[in-house]
């Protein structure tokens, strides 16, 4: 038997798109001699397609593709996902006006198809309470960006429904191949992730419940986004379903989609990842790249062969990888084909630096305009490195100085007079009108003339911060980098020059040392809006801070008190103990002053980040619909307030051990 995992680029919202390569994959995989083809989750439609799913003629439209399917299985079986309405779940059970989904509307399953020979293919036990051919999925994910729950109806909710074990419903489909009865079990995505699943303690696990009932083999289909470490994450799951089936374990195929979808606020990567495992639980076959489509063909015979190793890239690597697919992605969301321009701000600092980078490695050169737009305040050092940097990317560039319309905007704007003061224009009301009369007046206007988009360079401390100015940095249609830290800036500039370029593409001049120290020669970061400004930010510190009260698993203000208060700040934080000194936190006033301007600066900030343009996830935790915000204002909580205390009393931080 050969079966073939087709990890394919899924477009979501283009059905059209997406049934015409299927079925070329099936017509390739019929040449090869595949037995049976398995598709990722939803392939029909995509899997981000937000609120659509409550839309009912979307999913019937969804559904009548599964026509063409049924029809290109003939001598092969075809597995695939996609969503199934259930209307007529009264006939198929003979109870009248059974109840709808949860939210009343017509129940919805995120499921998985199986077709052989032009027809549903049978269970090994047949069931009035499912659909012939269909499987659906039981756990539904409802964290971070997933949703499954608003939308879909569970196949534990169908077995309580009907007073029905859920293993009863966990049925393998008998397929003929070549002349031999074969049972294969189907389950959807999250269906492997059972270990954080657990009824009375037992783990709900549709691997078992299949295996139990006479699976030979098991195909999970999955929509699974990319993150660093997911495919060590995944082996280690399967490890776990190994141990719950003991020697019953068989052989598991796991088919990833590839490419990028998103959920309006965030732009999120699918790196594939497919993996063929052996009966000991062990990775035997890998998809040959990331974001690679590809057909890969298995036979009986690579079951038997020795485990592979993985070869992980870095995290940067990663990172940049999933940079790049998700700036290539606005083509998608436009329609724009291969001929998406971006209209790109130049300061000369760093994150803009790095952003033209991206851009030149997504979509190519001729594509990418920059614009260099100095005031009084932008140094000659800052001009000259934005020149430079557009010169090195071979952009087109131009500079425009802004200083005039700034000054015409002064003079306009105090002229009105509400309270008869005469009240002047504050200095930070003039560094505002600067970076609106960027952002808005220029940057967007160039990108509407030429039909492009204006990308936000704010990364991850900034966004969180607040460090923009609405309507001005805080504009545009996406934010490459605005899910990583200045110190993954710095990193990832490095990783540029010295891996994808191979020369000096970002200025050495923007780049500090391990402590985020700057020569005298070098350019701090700073939005150049008033005279010698310099970001406020504590580089390194502030990122680590950041990056542990955005974890998948976040740490709060008190965690941190109490890190420091233990002497474990800097190991927890993963930042060295010169790094804490460099910034004066082992001064027990500064920490705690320092604490709470950055957990009231992010609290007073959501206002700017509901209005940001969409972040390309590449944490665990991405500001937009990730990470899930009320406007809300900062209150510290009484344990808060009782570890202050305690700490306001120390006469200085004194570590554990110390960290380098």
């Amino acid at each position: 038997m050969k079966i073939a995992l087709a990890q394919m680029n899924i477009k979501a919202g283009q059905p059209k798109k997406n049934i015409e390569t299927m079925l070329h994959m099936i017509e390739d995989a019929k040449s090869k001699g595949v037995d049976v083809i398995a598709f990722p989750e939803m392939s029909i439609g995509g899997y981000l397609v937000g609120d659509k799913w409550t839309d009912e003629n979307y999913c019937s439209n969804l559904m009548k593709f599964n026509d063409e399917i049924m029809q290109a299985s003939n001598n092969i079986t075809v597995i695939f996902g996609n969503v199934y309405l259930d209307n007529d779940i009264s006939a198929r059970t003979g109870i009248k006006n059974y109840h709808p989904n949860k939210d009343g509307r017509s129940r919805k399953y995120n499921a998985v198809y199986v077709y052989q020979d032009g027809k549903p293919a049978e269970r090994v036990k047949g069931t009035k309470l499912l659909p012939k051919g269909v499987q659906p999925k039981t756990l539904l994910p409802n964290y971070r960006f997933f949703d499954d729950e608003r939308y879909f109806f569970s196949l534990e909710d169908i077995a309580k429904d009907f007073d029905e074990p859920l293993e009863n419903l966990y049925q393998p489909f008998v397929l003929n191949i070549n002349g031999k009865e074969v049972k294969i079990g189907v389950a959807v995505c999250e269906d492997l992730w059972v270990e954080d699943y657990r009824r009375k303690g037992k783990a709900q696990n549709p691997t078992k419940m299949l295996i139990d009932n006479g699976a030979e083999y098991v195909i999970n289909i999955s929509a699974s986004p990319w993150t660093f470490g997911k495919n060590d994450s995944r082996d280690r799951k399967i490890k776990f379903l190994k141990e719950e089936s003991g020697d019953s374990f068989v052989p598991f195929f796991y088919i990833n989609h590839t490419g990028v979808q998103n959920n309006g606020k965030n732009i999120i990567t699918f790196d594939g990842g497919s993996t063929v495992y052996n009966k000991d639980g062990m990775p035997v076959v890998l998809s040959k790249k990331s974001y690679l489509e590809e057909l890969i063909v298995v036979d009986e015979k690579d079951l038997t062969k020795n485990p592979v190793q993985r070869e992980e890239a870095s995290r940067i690597a990663q990172k940049y990888e999933a940079l790049i697919e998700g700036i290539k992605h606005m083509k998608d969301i436009r329609g724009k084909e291969d001929d998406q321009k971006f209209i790109i701000g130049l300061s000369g600092g760093i994150d803009s630096s790095v952003v033209a980078a991206l851009l030149v490695k997504s979509v190519g050169r001729e594509k990418v305009l920059g614009v260099n737009m100095p005031t009084v305040y932008n140094s000659e050092k800052t001009k000259k490195a934005a020149a430079q940097v557009a010169d090195n990317l071979g952009i087109a560039y131009f500079e425009i100085p802004i200083q005039e319309i700034v000054e015409i905007n002064q003079e306009v704007l105090e002229r009105v007079n509400l309270d008869g003061a005469g009240r002047k224009l504050s200095s930070l009301n003039l560094e505002n009108i600067q970076a609106k009369i960027r952002g808005t007046s220029i940057l967007s206007n160039i990108a509407a003339k030429y039909g492009a988009l204006f990308t936000n360079n704010g990364n991850k401390l900034e966004v969180a911060l607040g460090y923009a100015t609405l309507y001005g940095d805080v504009g545009g249609g996406i934010a490459p980098i605005g899910d990583l830290t200045k110190m993954e800036i710095f990193s990832l500039a490095r990783y540029l020059n010295e891996e994808i370029f191979k020369k000096e593409v970002i200025p050495e001049i923007l780049l500090p040392d391990e402590l985020c120290r700057f020569r005298k020669d070098q350019i701090q970061p700073s939005a150049e809006l008033k005279e010698a400004q310099i970001d406020p930010m504590k580089f390194g510190y502030h990122d680590a801070l950041l990056e542990a009260m955005t974890d998948y698993k976040k740490k709060y203000t008190e965690d941190i008190m109490r890190w420091y208060l233990e002497g474990t700040l800097e190991n927890n934080l993963c930042i060295s103990t010169d790094m804490i000194k460099r910034w004066n936190i082992d001064k027990p006033k500064e920490f705690v002053e320092d604490l709470e301007w950055v957990a009231k600066s992010i609290q007073n900030s959501v206002f700017k980040r509901i209005q940001a343009p969409p972040i390309i996830v590449t944490s665990k935790t991405s500001y937009g619909y990730d990470l899930r915000e009320s406007m809300l204002p900062f209150e510290t909580s009484l344990e808060h307030d009782r570890l202050k205390r305690i700490i306001l009393e120390m006469k200085e931080y004194k570590p554990k051990k110390v960290a380098k």
